[in-house]
């Protein structure tokens, strides 16, 4: 196991941390690597085991829950970007979705031309003039920045799951959530694997959807 978590830690190469945007790289390869071994030997496993037992329609379900519990942190991350008819149908979506919806397992409000406007904390600090910062591989989440890292924690505090209180609910919801999000991601990291360099792809990967989202909220405003 100990080989495992640290498989990839000497591949690092000569020109290390001359990218002006990822002055940290080898720090962030160390970290990659760990997160790949563990991605290995427990998290993607289990993905693979919740895509096997788990019909997909009822995957379908699980994720529209999860994204359902999200609707109060585009609703203010909107109204903060100055996007305030945005932020209320986040909050008409929340309504319609948790109870004709059935907490959200069916996306009613989409079938009455309601779409999602996912946002976030990092979006909205980007909108305030906030630079992106250095690119930060988080232990076990993955890639993210400096900026993108700060925005998790108001995340946390607008996530409906952090007052529940009970903790034999809070700590399995968050696992499932995590554990629902790999399974979706598993397309993408069989892709990563076949790469030359999967830090490398992972890296640009990020750094550019991250762009596309922060280009569309120009777009937006204009």
């Amino acid at each position: 196991v100990g080989a495992a978590l640290l498989s990839g830690c000497a591949s690092v190469p000569k020109d290390s941390g001359q990218n002006p945007d990822d002055p940290w790289e080898t720090l962030n390869r160390q970290t990659f690597a760990f997160n790949q071994g563990l991605d290995f030997i427990l998290i993607r496993p289990l993905a693979k085991g919740y895509q096997f037992i788990t019909p997909k329609p009822v995957r379908e379900g699980v994720t529209r829950v999860f994204q359902n519990t999200m609707e109060p942190s585009n609703a203010v991350n909107n109204v903060l970007q100055g996007k305030v008819e945005e932020g209320i149908l986040s909050l008409f979506r929340l309504m319609i979705n948790s109870t004709v919806g059935v907490v959200g397992i069916f996306d009613v409000a989409q079938m009455v031309d309601i779409p999602r406007m996912p946002e976030d904390f990092g979006q909205t600090l980007a909108t305030w003039g906030v630079p992106k910062g250095p690119y930060f591989v988080i232990p076990v989440l993955g890639p993210s920045t400096v900026r993108d890292t700060v925005g998790l924690v108001p995340e946390v505090f607008l996530d409906p799951n952090t007052y529940v209180g009970r903790d034999w609910f809070v700590w399995p919801w968050w696992g499932a959530k995590f554990v629902n999000a790999r399974e979706r991601l598993l397309p993408v990291t069989d892709m990563l694997d076949k790469t030359v360099d999967p830090y490398v792809a992972t890296r640009n990967a990020y750094l550019q959807q991250r762009q596309n989202s922060l280009q569309n909220l120009s777009l937006i405003h204009i």
